[in-house]
């Protein structure tokens, strides 16, 4: 009696998504098969376009055992971006894994506002001083440097684990000339005059902590993502120290924020700088992709100087 043939790697990759839309791994089908693509790529060294061509052959058996080890990590929730050790953003792919938060897209909406203050400060054609506070795997550090060659930034963290990412990155970018990282709370151990500080601190209340997803409060660092009982207490402590840190003629601050939390850190960041003396303040609103106010941005000193 003969063995039945194996599957094509189609039908193969058609089970897989399956079970990830099963386990609610994925939101809906064209999702769980995007996962089951990559994560076959992943195991066979193929990217997803020589994956999606060669459906209707048969994979080897090491590259089915090999997917299979790392579909039954998907499936018990580990985040794709862990397992495959990447994750793109802006047009760059990220090193990331356990240690880290994983760069969101929304975050990107944060990398557009900055660096559309770097191009219009007045200081542009020279240099503009920017820090990242909360660099984790360095994502809005290194990719406005990348982006915006007049830069001097730095990444700040209170995690030497996320640095370690961070750092990472930026050996692989190139840009160590550029980029310094610092371990520190917030702006403290930030010395020279900034002209753009981005900011995108954790901002989950403690209450909705609880009831994010397991994938979320299983793999990545609870203190990257847990914001306080508001959700705003690291903000309020950033607010109160732009002052000792923005330049004096001319500066932007930005701030990636969590849903309907825009007023209130408006109001946190314009109260500190009003009570610094510094202004007239231009304060914009960013929406992310989803029409959620995302980003506050608060500029002054750019008509002027």
């Amino acid at each position: 009696m003969t063995s039945a043939p194996p599957p094509p790697l189609r039908a193969i990759l058609r089970d897989a998504a399956h079970q990830l839309l099963a386990a609610h791994c994925s939101d809906d089908l064209d999702e769980a098969s995007l996962e089951a693509d990559l994560l076959y790529g992943e195991a066979s060294g193929l990217d997803r376009a020589h994956v999606i061509a060669r459906g209707a052959g048969t994979p080897s058996a090491a590259s089915v055992e090999a997917f299979q080890a790392l579909l039954t990590r998907r499936l018990k929730h580990q985040p794709l971006a862990y397992i495959l050790g990447r994750r793109e953003f802006y047009g760059l792919t990220f090193e990331v894994g356990p240690g880290c938060l994983i760069p969101r897209p929304e975050t990107e909406t944060l990398v557009e506002a900055a660096l559309a203050a770097i191009k219009e400060h007045p200081r542009h054609h020279r240099l503009v001083r920017v820090a990242d506070i909360g660099t984790g795997s360095g994502a809005i550090a290194l990719t406005v440097a990348h982006h915006a060659p007049s830069t001097k930034v730095w990444g700040v963290d209170v995690s030497g684990e996320a640095l370690q990412w961070a750092a990472r990155n930026m050996r692989k970018f190139g840009l160590s000339e550029r980029v310094v990282l610092l371990t520190g709370d917030l702006a403290e151990p930030l010395s020279e005059p900034l002209d753009v500080l981005c900011a995108n601190l954790p901002y989950v209340p403690t209450d909705d902590y609880e009831g994010l997803p397991d994938e979320i409060r299983a793999s990545e660092p609870q203190i990257a993502v847990e914001g306080g009982p508001t959700g705003i207490e690291l903000i309020a402590r950033l607010a109160d120290q732009l002052a000792a840190h923005l330049a004096l003629d001319c500066a932007a601050a930005i701030f990636e924020l969590g849903a309907g939390q825009a007023g209130f850190v408006e109001d946190l960041v314009t109260s500190a700088l009003i009570s610094a003396g510094r202004g007239p303040l231009d304060v914009r609103v960013h929406r992310d992709l989803r029409g959620i106010r995302r980003i506050v941005e608060v500029r002054y000193g750019y008509s002027s100087a």
